[in-house]
């Protein structure tokens, strides 16, 4: 369980590390407005708990997001032309590995927060909202990418 999550949450990561680095901010945040709709409506929030979760939720992207910079620049550095040794790749993955428990580690922390303010079962559901609404985006720009392309 813990594997998968942590296999979705790096996934979700990486989407929003490309939406972010070829969209516009305008679109950004349309996106992040149909993601809190989405999440609130696909869990069933309250307004009393909506005031408790996204505080939360939010900060949580934020650092996710940190991370997500890291590993990127990381990933980045191993593609740059001057030559590396040998010993400087392993320091790379170690770092990029190192970087990726960070991240399972905080969803661990932020999944004991999210237990403080909504029931077990809308932690659940959230996890769930995030993986629909990940397809759901990705449909989004596929069907995008297909109205471009007829144009």
């Amino acid at each position: 369980m813990k594997t998968k999550i942590f296999t979705l949450m790096i996934l979700f990561c990486a989407l929003q590390l490309t939406a972010q680095h070829q969209m516009d901010p305008k679109m950004i945040e349309m996106i992040k407005s149909k993601k809190v709709a989405f999440i609130t409506d696909q869990i069933g929030l309250t307004s009393k708990e909506g005031e408790k979760f996204w505080p939360v939720y939010n900060q949580l992207e934020k650092e996710r997001m940190v991370l997500n910079d890291k590993k990127r620049d990381l990933e980045e550095s191993a593609e740059d032309k001057t030559a590396k040794t040998e010993e400087a790749y392993r320091k790379l993955t170690t770092e990029i590995v190192a970087t990726h428990m960070k991240e399972a580690k905080l969803i661990e922390e932020y999944n004991a927060k999210f237990l403080s303010v909504l029931p077990a079962e809308k932690v659940l559901k959230l996890y769930r909202s995030e993986r629909k609404f990940r397809s759901y985006l990705m449909q989004e720009m596929r069907k995008n990418d297909d109205d471009k392309g007829k144009k």
